[in-house]
């Protein structure tokens, strides 16, 4: 027997004493608060006509309080919170960050100029932030390794969910603002947009109810050599050295492909109303209901896909199932904008949608089976860091500066994000073939400290109760 199947058999024995049903509840509940955060996140987007028309705002005023204020606080602050997360109980952190984010949504509703609406959608980031990090330890607390990518593929399928139903239930909550009275006290008139936040930022805070059932797990997956309590800078930083091209090679290929990817999505409605002349609300129903449901599909098959991997016996499954799955993506989304037909573009959007949200969930599981526990949170939230930066940052400008500089003609707009992707596409595929040995390195090592820390029930309750008095 191998050291991998001697220290994969040891950690399934970890979770031998979790309620399967209760760990499913806990992943429910979770992939819930997941997809209205992505509402909340995403419905500038749907409103940017009626606020541009009250606040007088350019374009790029606009465009900032979707992207820029958001991410601002959301990576930075994320930061702190992956290092919070690690240490203190994530339960309460999730119910904190659900009332803050929650209220600033709500907030944006009160704005009467573009810096207090600018602020109110910083302060959403700042408490979104407080979700994945926690989120995700809390999951693989709950989980072998071998069923994790299954659990975090439910969680994060959820955000699929929450970018497209941002479309639909904003909208809803638009036509119910019109129809209200719209006098606040001490405020006085405000727009219906304005209705709409507080709508959406009130039913938001329903998703807590669900966390008073969750509690704080047990934490598995311990290394000796970092104290219970959770892990100081320079032990982050010696396991960083200690798996740097693993690090590497996952940053790197992940962060990219993330910019490819929001370019994408950011640009193919406006390819649609360019190009084959669609409206904007026709192309935004279409691809909203087709970003929902099969984006949400390719997540939870892509973490099968991976399961299979690793039960034939490939320990480096979750670097590999995203490698192949990404290779695949690119042809029909060139295909797809290089097509003159739009049903037949929208076909090869379909399955390029499904393909490209597979690595989701084993991206983040591949984190988290090399990382020891009183790292998790850290070292998530510093993929996070790069990835949204590179994502949301630079994946929409990438395809607008070929478009603008290179093509020079907006109707180019889908041969850019056709180039853009060909030429990523090999870039990630390399990095991601580099990086399959040093993962299977990692893998075997997470073995052998996971296999050395191994300690009775009782001990691991005593390192529990330390980790709940530590900070909160």
């Amino acid at each position: 027997m191998t050291r991998n199947t001697v220290g994969a058999a040891r950690a399934t024995d970890a979770f031998a004493g979790v309620d399967v049903r209760y760990a499913w509840f806990v992943v429910g509940a979770l992939a819930l608060i997941n997809m209205i955060s992505y509402v909340e996140r995403q419905l500038p987007t749907l409103l940017f006509p009626l606020i541009k028309k009250d606040f007088q705002l350019t374009d790029t005023q606009v465009s900032l309080l979707a992207g820029f204020s958001f991410m601002l606080f959301f990576v930075a602050f994320g930061l702190f919170i992956g290092r919070l997360a690690d240490r203190a109980r994530r339960t309460r952190i999730i119910v904190v960050g659900i009332l803050f984010w929650s209220a600033a949504t709500m907030l944006c509703g009160l704005a009467r100029n573009f810096a207090q609406l600018f602020l109110s959608r910083v302060s959403v980031g700042v408490g979104e932030a407080t979700l994945a990090p926690s989120a995700i330890s809390i999951i693989s607390d709950l989980f072998p390794p071998a069923r994790l990518a299954r659990a975090l593929g439910v969680y994060t399928g959820a955000q699929y969910l929450g970018a497209g139903l941002a479309l639909i239930a904003g909208g809803a909550a638009l036509q119910v603002a019109e129809r209200l009275p719209r006098v606040m006290p001490f405020v006085g008139h405000i727009a219906a947009w304005q209705m709409t936040f507080m709508l959406v930022g009130s039913t938001g805070l329903l998703v807590i109810l669900p966390m008073a059932f969750v509690r704080e797990p047990l934490r598995r997956g311990l290394s000796g050599n970092i104290a219970a309590s959770g892990a100081q800078f320079n032990e982050a930083w010696k396991f960083a050295q200690a798996n740097r091209r693993t690090l590497l090679a996952h940053y790197t290929a992940f962060s990219i492909s993330s910019a490819m990817g929001f370019g994408t999505v950011a640009w193919v409605p406006t390819y649609f109303v360019r190009v084959h002349h669609w409206a904007m609300h026709d192309i935004g129903y279409v691809y909203g209901l087709m970003v929902a449901l099969l984006g949400g599909a390719g997540v939870i098959c892509g973490s099968r896909f991976a399961e299979w991997l690793t039960r034939i016996g490939y320990t480096d499954a979750y670097f590999r199932a995203a490698m192949f799955s990404l290779s695949a993506t690119a042809v029909p989304v060139i295909a797809a904008m290089l097509t003159p037909d739009p049903r037949l573009a929208l076909a090869l959007l379909a399955i390029a949608t499904f393909l490209s949200s597979f690595p989701v969930s084993p991206i983040i599981a591949s984190l988290q089976v090399i990382s020891p526990n009183q790292l998790r949170g850290q070292i998530v939230s510093f993929y996070l860091f790069v990835a949204n930066i590179l994502g949301v940052g630079l994946g929409p400008v990438m395809v607008a500066a070929l478009t603008d500089y290179m093509f020079r003609n907006e109707l180019a707009v889908g041969r850019s994000i056709a180039l853009l992707t060909a030429v990523i596409t090999p870039i990630v595929v390399v990095v991601l073939a580099w990086g399959l040995a040093p993962y299977r390195r990692s893998v075997a090592a997470a073995a052998d400290w996971s296999l050395a820390a191994a300690v009775p029930a009782e001990d691991s309750v005593a390192k529990r109760n330390l980790s709940d008095k530590a900070i909160l």
